[in-house]
């Protein structure tokens, strides 16, 4: 079912945005930003490069209206993601309603990073609960695996593409969701030290 999803009045909105090619991620990310512009609201994109400069290019010069950061640096440790780069923007922010595209997930994560990626956008519902926010989180429906994009589903109470909006299905509770990554680390095997020699060395020759 098609839903109006209101970014002004609700507290926390948190979409997943999905897409296929450059032109639906434009069309999803760029109206995106210039409602914000519009509705004086500051605005913050943190994706991986390639789309930062697809960003940057298509909001030309209001593009320094925006604060732009590239994830595949500032989120390198997912972990960091939610204090150090999503909230801290809306606390320099104070008492305004932010608005932020944040592209935590793309296809040069390795599949040993995503269980912590994936814990981030079930807990950034907790995060920012209450909290006048709206968080879109593009993602790549060509490149992704099919479970990181199912995964969407259970993390955002809401999804959309360039041209819809609907209800998650599968949105579920963000702390038994995150529970569920907590994965060990892929276990490895001692080194066992090597044996002492028990030869004995030899003595220098006379004159050496």
């Amino acid at each position: 079912m098609s839903i109006s999803v209101s970014t002004s009045t609700d507290s926390f909105v948190h979409p997943a945005l999905f897409y296929a090619d450059r032109e639906e991620y434009l069309a999803g990310t760029v109206p995106f930003i210039e409602a914000g512009l519009a509705a004086d609201e500051p605005v913050m994109a943190a994706v991986p490069g390639e789309n930062l400069d697809h960003i940057r290019t298509a909001l030309g010069i209001d593009a320094d209206r925006v604060q732009l950061h590239d994830m595949s640096v500032a989120g390198r440790n997912p972990g960091r993601i939610i204090p150090g780069v999503l909230l801290a923007f809306a606390a320099a922010h104070a008492g305004k309603r932010v608005r932020i595209i944040g592209e935590p997930i793309w296809a040069g994560r390795t599949a040993t990073e995503y269980p912590a990626c994936a814990q981030h956008e079930a807990l950034i519902n907790a995060a920012f609960a209450g909290r006048q926010a709206t968080i879109l989180c593009p993602y790549d429906t060509s490149r992704l695996d099919r479970s990181w994009l199912e995964d969407a589903y259970r993390t955002h109470p809401i999804l959309q593409t360039g041209s819809a909006v609907w209800e998650s299905p599968h949105y579920a509770d963000p702390v038994a969701v995150a529970a569920g990554f907590n994965l060990p680390l892929p276990t490895r095997l001692p080194t066992r030290p090597p044996s002492p020699s028990t030869s004995t060395p030899s003595r220098p020759s006379a004159g050496s």
